[in-house]
């Protein structure tokens, strides 16, 4: 079978989940062409077709490790202790009062680097949570030693929220529930076989081989005085403004800068730790908001997430003009990220699957907790439970399509079943 023969560009973009503009954007064509494409007035030539295909076969050749680098969670509430027990689930008791406090807070208190600050009488700055670096990997070990993760605190985010405000959706959470920052940072790990040298990229920007939304780049190198020589502490490459509140990005030569900061030598870096390269991604409020609700609730892990916001804001090319077989080496294949200026929705059929991973087995456990000691307390407050108008209104609207669908599915069969 030929490629013309087994090529369906609407299978491949359902299952990668590729836009228009993205099948575009990786063949070299406008998204207006795929749209014909799509509808039968235009061909995509062999070619192309066998382009895309290369493309989405490309997977990281290097070793990845993404983590949560930085975190600002604001929560419209004063109680802040309450924020500290039930929703990071430590004792209030571990943190120190502040003398000093920052971000226009009042008030502070802080366990090791994990920063709580509280308006003793702005409800609406409230609470604001704050997780630097070191605070992040603090509070990992917290997390695992409640054995917790980073995807189950940011469920309990919502949740802690929802029962807060007293709503049973997350669209109401606006006004009080706000990720207002979040650092992602992908360590590149140091490979023998040799790793992708951010020098390229730095060429390649002032090539004009990157395309980018971003007005802003900057790069910077410094280098100490080392055994007799000038040693570089590491490339940093920065892309947009380091004052934006909306996304920054940048890739520096980690290994190196942790040479100068341990006082080791690049090997030993290398074979202690294993660092090489670091992307980091910067986001802000909604950015961050929607990037979090991507990880925990549809799914996305978050390596797959990092490479598809770096993919969205830097499209970079070789020296022909093709996507660049190197920097696709190290994360790989994958469509971009789309961001949007609305919550994403929340539909039926995945909140369903959400129950049945994280509520049905708590619902099960405590109706058999109420069987075997013959209580009907579960059942009783599942009864008092009411649905507000909103969710009522949800809850037609679904029954309504439902029914819909189940009268054209038998008047269908009745129709097949006439005829046989």
């Amino acid at each position: 079978m030929t490629i013309d023969e087994s090529f369906d560009l609407k299978g491949i973009m359902k299952n990668y989940l590729l836009s228009q503009k993205d099948v575009g954007k990786i063949v070299g064509v406008s998204q207006v062409f795929i749209s014909n494409v799509l509808s039968g007035k235009k061909t995509l030539s062999p070619k192309k077709k066998q382009v895309l295909l290369d493309y989405l076969s490309y997977n990281s050749k290097y070793e990845l490790e993404t983590s949560v680098d930085y975190l600002r969670i604001r929560l419209k509430t004063l109680k802040w202790f309450e924020v500290i027990e039930d929703l990071l689930l430590m004792d209030s008791n571990l943190f120190n009062i502040d003398v000093s406090s920052m971000h226009n807070y009042n008030m502070s208190m802080s366990y090791g680097s994990i920063r709580i600050l509280r308006h003793s009488e702005n409800i609406d700055m409230g609470t604001l949570v704050e997780f630097n670096g070191g605070g992040c990997r603090e509070f990992e070990q917290e997390l695992k030693d409640q054995n917790r993760t980073w995807k189950q605190f940011f469920q309990d985010c919502f949740f802690f929220s929802m029962e807060q405000k007293k709503v049973s959706n997350f669209e109401d959470l606006d006004d009080y529930l706000k990720f207002t920052r979040l650092d992602l940072a992908t360590d590149e790990m140091y490979s023998k076989k040799g790793n992708y040298d951010l020098r390229k990229l730095y060429d390649k920007m002032l090539a004009g081989q990157i395309q980018t939304p971003f007005r802003q780049f900057s790069s910077n190198e410094s280098f100490l005085y080392r055994d007799g020589e000038f040693i570089s502490t590491g490339l940093s490459l920065y892309f947009g403004s380091r004052k934006s509140k909306s996304i920054y990005i940048n890739f520096y030569e980690k290994d190196k800068e942790q040479s100068m900061v341990r006082d080791l030598y690049l090997d030993e870096i290398h074979e202690l730790y294993g660092y090489k390269n670091r992307y980091e991604i910067r986001l802000f409020g909604d950015k961050a908001t929607q990037v979090i609700f991507d990880f925990w609730y549809n799914d996305i892990p978050l390596q797959n997430l990092a490479g598809q916001i770096i993919s969205h804001y830097l499209d970079i090319k070789d020296d022909k003009g093709n996507w660049d077989i190197e920097w696709l080496d190290v994360f790989g294949s994958d469509k971009s990220y789309g961001f949007v200026n609305k919550p994403r929705e929340v539909s039926y059929d995945r909140t369903l699957k959400w129950l049945d991973s994280s509520v049905f087995a708590s619902l099960k456990r405590n109706m058999e907790i109420d069987r075997l000691t013959g209580s009907r307390k579960t059942m009783e407050l599942f009864n008092e439970k009411e649905l507000d108008e909103k969710n009522q209104n949800l809850v037609d609207s679904i029954v309504k399509q439902k029914k819909e669908r189940a009268f054209y599915d038998n008047f269908h069969e009745m129709i097949e079943l006439e005829y046989d």
